[in-house]
């Protein structure tokens, strides 16, 4: 998958497994297939022997309502810019976040889910795994927020998402950072990375303790200090 986000979850497949599962946003890999895939997360189960790692995949979630103008899709005939979607993983909540860029009037929708378990969803007999659809009675909570200028990597961490987006070769997508209040439900910050002098296509943010990791398309990684 084309993997904007990837985050690993609250849950092993089995206790003993050195890793816990990891949920990877397909975005738009599928685009000009059949079957585009929107709104779509692939659950692997990590597995090590010496340096060499194996993901086998375990569990595939998705949005079952993309076609939806009222919710997911900028509106009845088109699909916006990109419809494709993202997620981010809550531990702490046991959370399942998803968000869409609608269109520029719009803005990009933020949708709530109770994180499905592994061993949730009916049997894909085609993909080999368990398949679980979320319906609009599954959502717990939406909320609106600016429009993201074409959506990147993202992660999560004490309830708000670290969303990246943009193109570095268009200044009317510049590279940047939104920090989402998922508590509040709405955008806390929004920065420009040419600001600070960066000015590659974002692809990647991640925590490792309380240190913020950011990489770039070049794959230049850099640490990102935020004010308290």
């Amino acid at each position: 998958p084309h993997a904007n986000s990837v985050m690993f979850g609250p849950e092993r497949v089995e206790e003993t497994d050195e890793f816990p599962a990891l949920y990877v946003n397909i975005y738009n890999n599928y685009a000009n297939e059949e079957k585009p895939m929107k709104g779509a997360t692939c659950v692997y189960r990590l597995s090590r022997e010496g340096d060499a790692f194996t993901a086998s995949p375990v569990q595939l979630i998705e949005i079952g309502f993309v076609e939806d103008p009222t919710l997911w899709k900028a509106d009845a005939e088109a699909d916006g810019p990109r419809p494709y979607g993202n997620c981010a993983i809550d531990c702490e909540q046991n959370k399942y976040y998803a968000f869409v860029m609608r269109n520029e009037m719009l803005g990009t929708r933020y949708f709530s889910f109770r994180l499905p378990a592994l061993a949730e969803g009916e049997w894909d007999e085609a993909l080999g795994v368990k398949r679980v659809t979320l319906t609009p009675a599954d959502i717990e909570r939406w909320f609106d927020c600016p429009f993201h200028f074409y959506i990147q990597g993202a992660t999560l961490k004490n309830g708000k998402i670290y969303s990246l987006e943009g193109f570095g070769h268009d200044p009317g997508m510049p590279p940047a950072v939104r920090v989402i209040d998922l508590a509040e439900g709405r955008e806390e910050s929004y920065t420009k990375f040419a600001e600070f002098g960066l000015t590659k296509e974002p692809e990647f943010i991640d925590f490792a303790g309380d240190t913020c990791y950011y990489g770039d398309n070049p794959g230049s990684l850099y640490l990102i200090s935020w004010d308290s």
